[in-house]
């Protein structure tokens, strides 16, 4: 008899490309229904959800209970999935689009303000040194404790993201692969 466990193990392998753009899409649907009094530009909904640090921002609410302690479980793999997006964002060297400062996409160069993306202070650090008083820490890094500045650039790298796959802008490789299955864990997790 024939072994399949080769063809098997390649049907096995999910494709975080197609699965982000599924959860983009009811992701997209949330908050278009969220904030339906802006209209439908992605960009005016998204730069109001980021700045939008109230209950009505459920995203948000979500975001905190899960850098907080939602539970344990949930804490730790949140934090992790952050940590391993900055990883392969590093890997990935996937730039912002023309039209913006020229920055790499990663945490030590985050878009926080959109108007603000052809200058340096529209970008913000949120990676720490242990030694820095205003952090929290991952696994092995450290990050900004301050919420109301990482949820902002951590959507918009996410948007980022989604923009260059929605496009076709973005190599179909290994790492930009990682970059989108991390992408969506976290995002996922923000949904749930």
């Amino acid at each position: 008899m024939r072994e399949y466990s080769k063809e098997w193990l390649e049907k096995a392998h999910v494709d975080y490309f197609s699965q982000f753009m599924a959860l983009w899409l009811g992701f997209n649907s949330w908050y278009r229904s969220q904030y339906s009094d802006l209209g439908k530009n992605d960009r005016s909904l998204i730069d109001k959800m980021k700045s939008d640090f109230t209950g009505r921002n459920h995203i948000y609410t979500r975001f905190c209970d899960l850098m907080a302690i939602a539970s344990i479980k949930e804490n730790l793999r949140f934090k992790s999935n952050l940590e391993s997006l900055h990883y392969t964002l590093n890997r990935a060297s996937t730039k912002y689009p023309d039209g913006y400062y020229n920055y790499p996409i990663t945490f030590e160069y985050a878009l926080f303000a959109y108007k603000n993306r052809k200058v340096t202070t529209g970008y913000k650090n949120l990676i720490r040194t242990k030694g820095q008083h205003d952090k929290i820490k991952l696994d092995e890094i450290y990050i900004t404790d301050d919420n109301e500045k990482i949820f902002p650039c951590l959507l918009e790298i996410i948007y980022q993201i989604r923009c260059y796959l929605f496009h076709g802008d973005i190599e179909p490789s290994s790492e930009n692969h990682e970059v989108v299955k991390y992408c969506y864990f976290i995002l996922w997790d923000l949904m749930n």
